[in-house]
């Protein structure tokens, strides 16, 4: 299960990060948290979801060539 809060959290960062070398237009992280929260209702709306990634075997494979 996905923690909504720390989803929530890395958009709301991922939001001010993009705002930080422009100072008139910082935004602050509760603000943020709000966008966040939109941005994942629309997408759950459009039929997507955020998933955690799945563990690639890649690399322990090609360590025994």
């Amino acid at each position: 299960m996905i923690d909504e809060h720390q989803m929530h959290s890395i958009i709301a960062t991922a939001i001010c990060e993009c705002r930080k070398e422009r100072p008139d237009q910082q935004i602050d992280i509760e603000e943020a948290k709000s966008i966040a929260k939109c941005i994942v209702e629309a997408l759950a709306d459009a039929g997507l979801q955020i998933a955690p990634a799945k563990p690639s075997n890649h690399a322990s494979s090609t360590e025994d060539s």
